[in-house]
């Protein structure tokens, strides 16, 4: 595996577990992790996180402190017991800590398996919370009765009374908000009972296709954020960027939630989607500046010149008969005379030579029946 993608995601972990040491910059967790157990730092964290692990998940196997390189054998035994406990993958890892991305792997996998339990005992513990709380007054209930500034129901009122109760307190305090003050809701319809298991189940699909939405997106920022360390002038400042992308980043998840109450209370002003071009929208973190005035440079199809017209179509002059060719008929001309000679060529020409040379060679011309008639009716018109 990469070892820069396990350093940022080990201080990824440790800015999520709220760590407050020495390893929060990367400079000095790279340092740590190639000293290894001759490090205070990485020895340190390494049993903090064993420590807790084994509270959290009630472990038989445990990690015993060590105070340097010399305890090597002894931390190595304990570590491939804890971690055949907690099922690692890497089998091997125990053995192999002698090499940087080894013991990078080992920090990368106990922070892991500590964010994952912690999750685990937090629900646990929101569960029993929860069981307390259906014996009085719900959580959200609660929320609407300090919020319509009611008291806490009695124990033998009825479910049907309370909600009057509430639905009557809730449209008089409507009335004495502006007009407008609340759009109308979403849902209009009363939802049958039987449809209720239809509604959640659809809700849970969608809330499974907006998560995997979020987590592509969330990717590619990921991979945006590290293409950035790829620069030559982000490496002098490599730590500080670090630290900043994940402060932001924590905060985006990847669940989407949008609960039942959400769903019901939802009004028609989600149903406006506002122009990303808008002018309201200059005024966000995003975007601060509106650009002014800038020069006409034209380019509209009204404003350009027309082309060129076409010529008027004309039709075309009839075509000589097929075969006919300017230049006599078939038949070799004789040669003309030579003119006297003068200084830069011959002087003669057709108009000043006695003698005149006849026609250059003739096209070839197949005489056709009527030509030969007329041909022949002109000869004894002559003779004649």
């Amino acid at each position: 595996m990469n070892a820069d993608f396990l350093l940022d995601s080990v201080l990824a972990s440790l800015d999520t577990l709220r760590y407050s040491g020495k390893l929060l910059e990367e400079s000095d967790l790279r340092d740590a992790v190639q000293q290894g157990l001759a490090s205070p730092e990485y020895r340190h964290i390494s049993l903090s996180l064993c420590e807790e692990l084994k509270t959290l998940n009630q472990m038989q196997e445990c990690v015993s402190r060590v105070s340097g390189p010399e305890d090597a054998e002894s931390f190595q035994l304990e570590l491939r017991g804890f971690l055949q406990e907690l099922n690692c993958p890497h089998t091997t890892l125990a053995d192999n800590l002698d090499q940087f991305d080894a013991k990078l792997l080992l920090i990368d996998f106990l922070l892991a398996e500590l964010m994952a339990s912690r999750l685990v005992a937090l629900r646990k513990a929101t569960t029993a919370e929860e069981a307390r709380e259906s014996h009085g007054v719900p959580g959200n209930l609660g929320c609407i009765l300090k919020t319509l500034g009611m008291s806490k129901p009695p124990a033998h009122v009825k479910a049907e009374q309370m909600f009057s109760k509430l639905i009557e307190k809730t449209k008089n305090v409507l009335q004495t908000a502006p007009s407008g003050y609340i759009s109308p809701g979403l849902v209009t319809k009363t939802i049958p009972e039987g449809q209720w298991s239809a509604v959640e189940r659809i809700n849970d699909m969608l809330t499974k296709e907006y998560g995997v939405r979020r987590e592509v997106l969330l990717t590619r920022c990921d991979v945006t954020i590290q293409s950035f360390k790829w620069s030559d002038k982000a490496k002098n400042t490599v730590d500080q960027f670090a630290k900043l992308s994940q402060v932001n980043r924590e905060k985006l998840k990847c669940i989407a939630t949008v609960t039942m109450a959400q769903m019901l209370a939802a009004k028609e002003e989600l149903l406006v989607v506002h122009r990303t071009g808008a002018e309201d929208t200059a005024t966000s973190s995003i975007k601060k500046i509106l650009m002014g005035k800038v020069p006409d440079r034209g380019g509209r199809p009204t404003e350009t010149r027309p082309p060129p017209e076409m010529p008027a179509f004309r039709q075309r002059t009839e075509a000589p008969p097929m075969g006919k060719r300017d230049g006599g008929g078939h038949g070799r001309g004789g040669h003309g005379g030579r003119g006297k000679r003068v200084q830069g060529g011959w002087s003669g020409t057709r108009a000043q030579s006695d003698d005149r040379g006849g026609g250059g060679r003739g096209g070839w011309h197949k005489e056709t029946s009527i030509e030969r008639q007329y041909s022949q009716g002109a000869e004894k018109t002559y003779h004649s």
